[in-house]
């Protein structure tokens, strides 16, 4: 017979600082959460008297960010967390799992601010909702979202001036209409305030001396952002914005979960990389609000992290509009402005970064001691991860500097049909052994292109290790290169294996989370065909997916150089 004595063991452990608080408080909530109601007994009431102390002391923001992590099927503890504090409450409400038996035996009991967290999920069954909205959970008010210690309170300004406007323009405000089903949130508010902004501006015109909202006059409310600065506090709440009027999205919340049905979501990979605290690159993030910032964003974001202990509160992000598509089919990168912002935040990474691969150096070497082989080997394997991270962020700020025009590639010659002879041979040994078939025939004639050297090798390995990268065991690769001497230019098309051809022009250089790889397409296939992208760019080229195409391909133009003679043979070399 085995006994489960895992409650034991951690109310028996002491924990001492604040690490082994929030381990403690973790492993306390992870137990109670998987435990059926049935077995409950004193001593998981005595559990609980340990997760009160220890909330205490941890405090409501980092409590909350705990029970994030944690799966809750037990509704006993979810009715305990509640009761905590507010941002403890949502996070439970989040990240609960009961059946429609639990939650109508649950939702009775819990307070009004739970209820009302409960109407942001989108997973509850029509019985479920009936109940909630039996109890007159219907809608929400907008309120200020509650600050950590460390946060400043001007960060909910906006919300609390806009709330002291509400007596006097609430009546004017339009309802919506009782054919359409209430929509929670706040995309709702945001929408009946956009309504009654256009028709006090309707009546403005006939009787200037009106009054109206703050922003109501301003004509700018109707015109798309293009990129906007955001601060989210460790719930996931948006708590100041850069940009737009902060109305617009402060108290928003686009990590609770991921689902289109909300008024702001984000892609799996992307809360899963919030979740566990990581960096956010190129993340996909939905907003349903005012024309200003609706429809669709990526968003790059950097955890912060509290001078005092250095506890975790939140995460400073960019929102930008993603790639979009002109008129011929071709992409054009969304406008980053100057990078200087992400840039900052690459430097901030790369710095404590550094000191990982140095200090797993000096252990793997043994310049500091002799250490057990076990240790030497984990050292290696963080320094390795560490030189893969910070090449990877020489690519990001080497595609920032590319598309806001801060970097120039220097122009040279170069026999085009050279390297790509060379590196095709030098890829066949590599994917051959997986079944994938490289068909390429060398023109005859040499193809000089205006590129220097180095910067051409590089360029084209990376589009051809990306492509060809992504092909699966039994698929075939064409390559082929021709010139067009009527423009002037050399035209090199590659084939797309059946992973990339799914995509369309926009997806396939657009940078996706959710799909890395190995190599020099450790941030995805995506990144690494917008950095192509950029590259050619930058050297009057072009890189385009046609539609018409008989097979899915990339077709690469670049200038021709004057027929000058070439030595073929150094460029083989």
């Amino acid at each position: 017979m085995i006994v489960d004595d895992r409650l034991d063991t951690v109310l028996q452990t002491h924990a001492a600082g604040r690490a082994g608080l929030n381990t403690q408080l973790r492993q306390l909530i992870d137990i109670l959460g998987r435990m059926p109601d049935a077995q409950w007994a004193d001593h998981q009431d005595q559990a609980l008297d340990r997760l009160d102390s220890l909330h205490a002391a941890l405090g409501d923001g980092a409590s909350a960010v705990l029970v994030g992590l944690c799966t809750l099927r037990s509704p006993r503890l979810i009715a305990h967390l509640v009761t905590c504090g507010p941002r403890t409450a949502f996070a439970t409400i989040e990240r609960a799992q009961l059946d429609d038996g639990q939650w109508a035996q649950l939702v009775p009991a819990l307070p009004i601010h739970a209820r009302g967290a409960l109407r942001h999920r989108r997973d509850l069954s029509p019985v479920v909702t009936a109940l909630l909205e039996r109890l007159g959970i219907d809608d929400f008010v907008l309120t200020a979202p509650v600050p950590l210690a460390s946060e400043p309170v001007a960060a909910t300004s906006n919300l609390v001036q806009l709330d002291t406007h509400r007596p006097a323009a609430e009546a004017a405000i339009p309802a919506a209409p009782a054919s359409e089903p209430a929509r929670e949130g706040v995309g709702a508010i945001v929408r009946r305030i956009e309504a009654f902004r256009r028709n006090r501006q309707e009546e403005t015109r006939n009787d200037p001396g009106q009054t109206s909202l703050p922003f109501a006059e301003d004509v700018s409310t109707d015109i798309p952002a293009a990129a906007v600065d955001i601060d989210i506090d460790a719930s996931g709440t948006i708590v100041a914005a850069d940009g737009v009027d902060q109305a617009l999205l402060v108290g928003h919340m686009p990590f609770a979960m991921a689902s289109a049905a909300a008024a702001a979501s984000v892609d799996p990979a992307t809360l899963q990389a919030f979740r566990a605290r990581q960096p956010i690159v190129a993340g996909a993030l939905m907003l349903d609000g005012a024309p200003r910032i609706s429809g669709n964003w990526r968003i790059d974001a950097v955890p912060r992290f509290g001078d005092d202990g250095g506890q975790y509160i939140g995460y400073r992000a960019r929102l930008r509009r993603p790639p979009q598509l002109t008129a011929d089919g071709s992409t054009r990168t969304a406008d980053i402005g100057d990078g200087e912002i992400l840039q900052q935040l690459l430097h901030e990474l790369r710095t404590p970064i550094n000191a990982i691969q140095g200090f797993a150096e000096l252990i793997q070497q043994q310049m500091l001691g002799p250490a057990p082989h076990q240790y030497r080997s984990l050292a290696a394997s963080i320094a390795a991860d560490a030189a893969r991270m910070l090449a990877g962020f020489e690519d990001v700020e080497r595609l920032i500097r590319l598309e806001s025009g801060h970097v120039q590639i220097d122009p040279g010659q170069v026999d085009l049909a050279a390297i790509m002879t060379r590196l095709v041979a030098q890829l066949e040994p590599l994917v051959t052994p997986r079944g994938i078939t490289l068909h390429w025939a060398a023109p005859v004639d040499p193809m000089p292109v205006a590129l220097d050297p180095v910067e051409a090798e590089r360029m084209i390995w990376r589009l051809l290790s990306t492509v060809i990268g992504a092909a699966a065991p039994g698929e075939r690769v064409n390559l082929s290169l021709a010139s067009d001497a009527t423009q002037g230019q050399a035209r090199f098309t590659l084939t797309l294996p059946s992973a990339l051809a799914q995509r369309d022009a926009e997806a396939l250089f657009s940078p996706d989370p959710g799909r890395t790889g190995n190599g020099m397409d450790m941030l995805g296939h995506g990144f690494s065909l917008r950095l192509v992208l950029a590259e050619i760019a930058a050297l009057g080229g072009r890189l385009d997916r046609p539609a018409q195409s008989e097979l899915p391909a990339l077709v690469m133009a670049l200038p021709l150089a004057r027929p000058v003679a070439l030595d073929r043979t150094l460029a083989a070399s």
